[in-house]
């Protein structure tokens, strides 16, 4: 008789503030999950949306309205604790369903890679090869394409190949028969066979993106694109300088190995070390450079639309290689009149 005894006032009362407050939690934790997914794990379009909507689902098939009519104290207090239950079986499902979802999304929770695009961590790596003991230097990259794709990457070059990049380039004779170009060339090619594990893991990439080739041209483009910009200069920094600075640095450029190695790089550290990369994937490349403008970018052939130069009867286009988002064809409109811009090194 006494489990059927008509519940009191006030249990009913708890019962409904209870079971309506562990909705909301649940309500507000599901929220908050999509939320993180969204902006922290970059999960977006239609998987995110169909995640949205299965978990609504989720959460009215949990609260539906199934025997909430208490009709005893003990049935009231069942009730308190099947929704109790419910609660965590929400939590547990949705934090399941993230932990998958981060994991395959590549998500580590670094704040200097996840949240500052274009910011790296860097780490020194040891590797044995019989007696020999092979020091790698390791910068993370995180990046976006012009397409709005995420992708992460290591920039991984050996520290003697860096070693071997700045003595050919400080050893590079200034005569009076001096060209950028000639001087480009004679990095790139230094270069080109130390820059293995870098093509290892562009390639890598595009196979299992299974990227087209323009696709793939932006891929490269735009992970050079979004490292920050520093100057390099052949004098001293000055300290007035409205970016980081790098002075004393002997004809103020890093060569390509270099510049994989510290990330530290402007205009035409970035070209020549594209040049060589895109070259090694069988692009028609060229670097341009512009006295007027003091500035050097990147030619490309491959189809596409905007600002180019022909040479051979192709069309190369523009590249801005210190801006992120800068889509080939692109010339900003303070550098954009083409007479300027004079082919330098052509592959």
């Amino acid at each position: 008789m006494t489990n059927h005894k008509k519940p009191h006032g006030c249990v009913v009362a708890f019962q409904r503030f209870f079971s309506g407050c562990l909705a909301i939690l649940a309500t507000g934790f599901l929220i908050l999950i999509l939320v993180f997914l969204g902006v922290e794990v970059e999960i977006e379009g239609m998987s995110l949306l169909v995640l949205a909507i299965s978990g609504f689902f989720v959460l009215r098939y949990l609260w539906k309205k199934v025997g909430r009519k208490s009709t005893s104290n003990v049935a009231a207090f069942k009730h308190i604790l099947f929704d109790l239950l419910r609660t965590v079986a929400v939590f547990i499902l949705f934090s399941i369903i993230m932990t998958i979802l981060v994991q395959n999304a590549g998500y580590t929770g670094e704040k200097d890679i996840t949240d500052d695009e274009g910011s790296s961590q860097t780490e020194v790596v040891e590797t044995t090869d019989g007696d020999d003991t092979i020091k790698y230097i390791v910068n993370k990259l995180r990046w976006r394409d012009f397409d709005g794709d995420w992708y992460r990457m290591n920039f991984k070059v050996a520290e003697n190949s860096v070693k071997k990049s700045k003595t050919n380039r400080q050893g590079y004779r200034y005569t009076q028969n001096f060209t950028w170009g000639r001087f480009y060339k004679h990095m790139a090619d230094h270069d080109r066979p130390l820059l293995d594990h870098l093509y290892a893991s562009f390639s890598k990439i595009q196979q299992e993106k299974k990227m087209s080739r323009k696709k793939f041209a932006e891929f490269i483009i735009t992970s050079i694109q979004n490292i920050k910009y520093n100057y390099i200069k052949s004098t001293p920094c000055t300290g007035r300088e409205d970016y980081p600075c790098v002075g004393n640095v002997r004809l103020g450029i890093f060569a390509p190995a270099e510049f994989s190695a510290n990330l530290k790089g402007d205009c035409d550290s970035r070209t020549v070390l594209l040049f060589v990369i895109l070259a090694k994937f069988n692009y028609d490349v060229a670097i341009l450079n512009s006295d007027q403008y003091k500035h050097s970018v990147l030619g490309i052939s491959v189809p596409s639309r905007g600002k180019y130069k022909t040479y051979n009867r192709k069309k190369y286009y523009f590249v801005e290689t210190t801006a992120k988002g800068c889509p080939i064809g692109y010339l900003p409109k303070d550098v954009s009149t083409l007479r300027y811009w004079d082919f330098v090194l052509v592959n």
